[in-house]
């Protein structure tokens, strides 16, 4: 897109708030301009501010979701350790409803972690691993077997996500709302104007006008 459509694009809508804030406002120099669309304007008005909260939110909730999750991550890389188990059986497919790994098999492994203890305990292997395999697993700091931190583009995408899933649901919400504004507003001038052609049309058709009856408001 080129500078001058984007210029061009920018200008038309400031120059359309600007419209809807002097209408707004009442200070319109459109004497067909109705209370109507005043009422419009304000609606279109709040809708825009809505929406810029929704992002400034949206912003911040991505923020924080990001600085907890790389405090979280900050904290068990200082407290997960990469070690290396030794197997001491062969592999065997993990029970259904209890998987040990993204393989889908298990062998009982031995480790030494801490230096001064001893760890014992089923890892996930590949299929063909027999005893003697020697895997590498992640442990706290007490031996026991843990998964390994979270990676710099998991948190990044798991921010990204919350942010867009909270715009997603307060621009919804600011949606919404400008919806049933516009319903109840279009429904209100729709009233009015079959009030006033009421007074209006028999006297341009030449049509007689109806006389109030019995049950008439």
């Amino acid at each position: 897109m080129r500078p001058g459509h984007l210029r061009a694009t920018g200008d038309a809508t400031g120059s359309t708030l600007r419209q809807h804030i002097r209408r707004a406002a009442g200070r319109e120099p459109n004497p067909l301009s109705r209370h109507c669309d005043a009422q419009r304007s304000r609606l279109a008005i709040a809708l825009t501010l809505a929406l810029f909260v929704a992002c400034a939110l949206a912003l911040l909730t991505a923020l924080l979701v990001l600085r907890a999750d790389q405090r979280q991550a900050r904290y068990e890389g200082q407290h997960r350790h990469r070690t290396t188990a030794t197997t001491v059986t062969a592999a065997v497919p993990d029970e259904p409803g209890a998987r040990t790994g993204a393989d889908g098999f298990h062998a009982q492994a031995v480790w030494q972690f801490p230096a001064a203890a001893r760890g014992t305990g089923p890892v996930s292997v590949g299929p063909d691993a027999g005893a003697g395999t020697e895997v590498a697993i992640w442990v706290d700091d007490h031996g026991r077997p843990v998964s390994p931190p979270r990676p710099g583009t998991e948190i990044a995408t798991t921010a990204v996500l919350t942010g867009a899933g909270a715009m997603a649901v307060l621009s919804g919400a600011a949606l919404t709302g400008y919806a049933l504004g516009r319903r109840v507003i279009d429904r209100r001038t729709t009233a009015a104007w079959g009030e006033e052609w009421e007074g209006v049309e028999p006297g341009w058709s030449g049509r007689p006008r109806r006389r109030p009856e019995v049950g008439d408001q």
